[in-house]
């Protein structure tokens, strides 16, 4: 008896043992809460806008296409195309929902202007704030602002000396 009820308790344990495994190796994306989910399959698609930019040779325009793919529920990869009147490069960004800690996580990198490194945040009233811990130490956020189910606006700012700069301001639209 003493034997049998230890064995339930060692499946019992093991099963738990396996579950919080599987969701430590798939980053706790496997389920995402309602909104999460709503507010990332918004993001998949095309896009596409027209906005400006802080460069090493000041605030210009640039015009992108976005390309944002669902990987599962709860996560999708952005791409991002886009020009300058002297330049283009490539935008991307990754992120996921975590249940386990209940924030969005991923990475940005932008060569266009020299921005890259890692994010967390969360949904708040619908709009994405995530602060951005740069490669080269610097702290900057990102906002994703829904605006309806057909645009979304991208912005990214850092603080230099203590003033917010705007990096990056992006209105999108849905083109497909």
């Amino acid at each position: 008896m003493i034997g049998s009820n230890l064995l339930v308790r060692f499946r019992h344990g093991a099963a738990i043992l396996a579950a919080l495994c599987i969701g430590l190796w798939t980053g706790g994306a496997g389920v995402a809460g309602t909104n999460e989910v709503v507010f990332l399959q918004l993001l998949e698609g095309q896009w596409a806008g027209q906005g400006r930019a802080a460069t090493t040779q000041g605030e210009i325009a640039v015009l992108c296409d976005v390309q944002g793919e669902l990987h599962s529920a709860a996560r999708i990869s952005l791409n991002a195309n886009c020009r300058t009147p002297n330049q283009s490069g490539r935008i991307g960004m990754s992120l996921y929902f975590s249940d386990m800690t209940q924030q969005f996580h991923g990475e940005l990198s932008s060569p266009l202007n020299y921005i890259s490194g890692g994010l967390n945040g969360r949904l708040s009233r619908g709009d994405l704030f995530l602060r951005l811990s740069a490669d080269d130490g610097s702290e900057g956020r990102l906002l994703l602002v829904a605006q309806g189910t057909n645009q979304v606006r991208l912005l990214v700012t850092t603080i230099v000396n203590g003033a917010n700069i705007t990096v990056f301001d992006l209105p999108l639209a849905r083109t497909g």
